[in-house]
């Protein structure tokens, strides 16, 4: 007889075999369902707000973490990711980091050329202007192109200045009611600059109906999935408890079975028995009377 082994390391093994597949697939699923992704990694905090506050509008399941240098990312489930960036994208977030007169101006070199300084200088009016019309309500995104010829008193035929607005609005709002205020804004921003030289072209942005922008859902062990992949996600955490009420079912019949085997052959040796005991019992009943009887048993008699 094998001696029995009692090392921790073999009953450890033995007992996670007998926990069974179940729980590991569970485990399985849930790490499946809670997988995330980021959308955004290296957002201010301002602006992984509205995005946050915009995904969760939108009904996805988002979250905010924190990043290095004080920056926070936004996180949504796989299954969700390119839902979160259409959702985004049609709200113009997240938003715009115009540069400053001061970042522009910024760098430190020993020689500048005229031509460098010109050049930040339209540059910056550009970054303020688009940050200021940004700030209108219904204008996700705002770019400003200005087009100023440089200053040469000895050109005759000088090009006067102009300037282009790009605005990028919601869809379901009408900006025409703030073009006149825009131009008035760019012509008193733009020394030497015409009203009749700026333009300002929208742009609406692509609306997402929220009936139909996203697909309903459904929670699996708290976890939320499509609504498509419930009943299978469902099947398939009950299919290793369908397989284990098979088998306890085989094995009871088998028991079954064989017990009533064991009693068809025990029943079957009895009958085969009984002939040999009804041949053999007139022939002992005849050697017994045939025995000579003692006093005492005839007396009893």
């Amino acid at each position: 007889m094998p001696a029995s082994v009692n090392c921790p390391g073999c009953r450890s093994r033995r007992s996670l075999a007998g926990v069974g597949p179940l729980p590991w697939l569970l485990a399985a699923v849930v790490l499946l369902v809670g997988c995330k992704e980021a959308v955004y990694t290296q957002l201010p905090e301002r602006h992984a707000n509205e995005v946050l506050v915009a995904l969760l509008g939108a009904g996805i399941d988002a979250d905010k973490r924190s990043a290095e240098d004080d920056m926070f990312g936004i996180w949504v489930s796989r299954g969700d990711l390119a839902q979160a960036i259409e959702v985004l994208d049609s709200q113009g977030l997240p938003a715009r980091t115009y540069a400053s007169m001061g970042e522009i101006f910024n760098r430190q070199e020993l020689i500048a050329s005229p031509t460098a300084e010109r050049v930040r200088l339209i540059y910056g009016l550009e970054q303020q202007l688009a940050d200021t019309l940004s700030a209108i309500d219904g204008v996700l995104d705002s770019r400003v192109h200005l087009a100023i010829p440089p200053d040469d008193p000895l050109e005759r035929n000088s090009r006067p200045a102009s300037a282009s607005v790009f605005l990028k609005h919601r869809a379901d709002m009408d900006m025409e009611v703030v073009v006149p205020p825009v131009k008035d804004l760019v012509v008193r921003s733009v020394d030497g600059l015409a009203g009749d030289r700026v333009a300002v072209t929208l742009f609406p942005a692509r609306s997402i109906s929220r009936s139909t922008g996203r697909a309903p859902q459904g929670r699996v062990l708290g976890a939320r999935v499509s609504e498509s992949d419930v009943l299978r996600l469902q099947l398939a955490l009950m299919l290793p408890w369908i397989i284990v009420a098979i088998l306890l079912g085989l094995l009871l019949y088998a028991v079954r079975i064989r017990m009533l085997v064991t009693e068809f052959l025990q029943q079957r040796k009895a009958r085969e028995s009984w002939p040999e005991a009804a041949a053999a019992g007139p022939d002992d009943d005849l050697d017994h009377l045939g025995e000579p009887v003692s006093g005492e048993e005839r007396h009893e008699r």
